[in-house]
């Protein structure tokens, strides 16, 4: 099998999708950039002068440790969404993989052609990140010190540092992310993954990925007991380990968090909805899995807001109030960006299926009203889940920091649902528009990109 090179079989797989892997592009560019930025920070609070006053020392080192926790945090994340996003795209491959396994493919080469993909994403995005993040560390710095947050005669560098930490980010990230994506891949028989990809999304979730779940929201909980036990101070350096520790746990069990969420809308679809409630029904059942890739990236987004906004309402001070402010639009606006393009991906891939739709008579009003029942289920099971992790984590460890969840007003609660409704609604809605304006036989006989 000497022909079957993973440079090769990655180039051709970004060819025959090119859209698979833009939103993992679009990831490591905003990775890149934030932590160039959050590097330089750091760089820029160690290399100036500390100076007489205490104030002032304070102000960099208070620098510092921002830069370092926001580099921490987007590496964290940027993991976690990666390994999403990749794997969605590979599952969209999942019939090309299992011809490439009966034709004498090893697991190794179709790991290493994912692994191919990942890294030449990550290459490719790293100059880009790199002079974005130039040019938002150097917008963040004037703004905290035209704000008094930090000294003025502070000036922005980059060092060595920045390059080679965001190079290994976006090395790392794309390594792990590649392992997580490809490991089902690879693992599954040729004629198993065949089978199974005669409907998207149709493979069964196994007893691995549900232990590794209940141990994810295990370790969450214990991480939440000890905060709770421990020191104050502590506290708020554990929020954000616990809130990934539920959200690995909500992308590991999506497609159970689907399906419970379709069982729940299920009457109201039938009773309501008419034929496109009957179709989104059995559309996101078959597809439960697949869903969850969208599921987890709303419920990051959701679960983020909702404990930024808390920490923002219990903040007093304004350099708080501003860190909080900037910390919640990297994080969510970084959520949102992989969930818009995780549901944009879902939506392309069935051109076929509203193709056929289309030729057996359906209108397009109804496929619209289909998609449209569909991003409801989406929204309610990624808000839901987002809002439940919210909870898990503010409840018992808000107050120790200062930030109640009571403190949050009562018209956020509807606003995240909002946001996260226009959010799905627009991902979804903006491809279906350009895939109803093509003809039926055609949609039949392409593949979407």
């Amino acid at each position: 099998m000497s022909i079957l090179r993973p440079t090769g079989l990655a180039l051709a797989a970004i060819r025959s999708r090119p859209s698979a892997l833009v939103g993992t592009f679009a990831a490591f560019v905003l990775t890149g950039t934030v932590v160039t930025a959050s590097v330089g920070m750091t760089v820029s609070a160690s290399s100036a002068a500390p100076g007489a006053d205490t104030a002032s020392r304070a102000q960099l080192a208070e620098l510092s440790d921002m830069g370092i926790a926001f580099a921490n945090m987007m590496a964290y994340l940027a993991i976690f969404v990666i390994g999403q996003v990749l794997a969605l795209a590979v599952a969209q491959r999942a019939r090309e993989s299992a011809l490439l396994r009966a034709i004498g493919a090893e697991p190794k080469q179709v790991r290493r052609m994912v692994a191919v993909e990942a890294i030449g994403s990550a290459l490719a995005a790293l100059p880009i990140g790199y002079g974005l993040g130039a040019l938002l560390g150097r917008a963040w710095l004037h703004v905290m010190a035209t704000s008094g947050m930090a000294p003025a005669g502070v000036s922005f560098r980059l060092g060595w540092q920045s390059p080679v930490t965001t190079a290994a980010v976006l090395l790392t990230c794309a390594y792990l992310g590649s392992l997580l994506a490809a490991w089902r891949a690879s693992r599954t028989r040729p004629s198993a993954a065949l089978a199974a990809s005669l409907v998207q999304g149709g493979a069964r979730t196994g007893p691995v990925r549900a232990t590794a779940s209940l141990l994810a929201l295990a370790g969450a909980v214990v991480i939440t007991v000890a905060a709770v036990v421990g020191p104050a101070g502590e506290a708020g350096e554990l929020i954000p380990v616990v809130v990934l520790g539920y959200l690995a746990a909500i992308g590991l069990a999506g497609p159970w968090i689907g399906r419970c969420t379709i069982a729940l809308c299920a009457p109201v679809l039938r009773a309501f909805g008419g034929a496109p409630g009957e179709l989104a029904e059995a559309g996101t059942r078959a597809r439960a899995r697949r869903l969850s890739a969208a599921i987890t990236p709303l419920a990051l987004v959701t679960a983020f807001g909702v404990v930024k906004l808390s920490s923002f309402t219990g903040t007093g001070d304004g350099a708080g109030d501003w860190a909080e402010i900037f910390g919640t639009l990297l994080y969510v606006g970084f959520a949102a960006l992989v969930a818009a393009n995780t549901l944009v991906m879902l939506v392309l891939e069935r051109l076929r299926e509203f193709s056929l739709l289309r030729v057996i008579g359906a209108e397009r009003l109804q496929i619209v009203r289909t998609v449209a029942l569909e991003g409801a289920i989406v929204t309610a099971a990624g808000v839901g889940s987002g809002v439940a992790v919210g909870c898990a984590v503010m409840v018992p460890l808000g107050a120790m920091v200062g930030a109640p969840l009571s403190g949050v007003p009562a018209w956020a609660w509807p606003a995240v649902a909002l946001c996260g409704a226009v959010l799905v609604g627009l991902s979804s809605g903006a491809p279906l528009l350009r895939m109803l304006r093509v003809r039926p036989m055609d949609g039949l006989t392409r593949h979407s990109n």
